[in-house]
């Protein structure tokens, strides 16, 4: 019984360790030059392993497809539908039509 309560003791002592909101790199890290030059190209920054990228939107993003051959970006397997923006960051399994789904992680 006291070793349940020292348990619970030293959990919540961490837990009040804790912030409230993790702490990101975002877009405010990111250089404000290369901010305005992603804007000005109608992107949005966003944050990868590799640092900050433009993330630009597809022109075809949203449309039905069968392989990534039918996209500027890729053919996401869960709507079979165009990215909606490149690079598409995240892990995403991709459609090629008579293929298995092949997954995928852009960091």
């Amino acid at each position: 019984m006291i070793r349940r309560g020292a348990v619970l003791a030293a959990m919540l002592l961490l837990a009040a360790c804790q912030t409230e909101t993790p702490v990101q790199a975002g877009a405010s890290s990111v250089d404000p030059a290369f901010q305005a030059a992603c804007a000005a190209k109608g992107g949005t920054v966003a944050i990868g392993l590799a640092g900050p990228a433009c993330a630009m939107p597809q022109p075809d993003a949203g449309k039905a497809c069968s392989s990534s051959a039918d996209c500027a970006g890729v053919c996401l397997a869960d709507t079979r539908t165009c990215s909606p923006v490149t690079p598409y960051f995240g892990c995403h399994e991709l459609y090629e039509e008579g293929q298995p789904n092949v997954a995928i992680c852009i960091d």
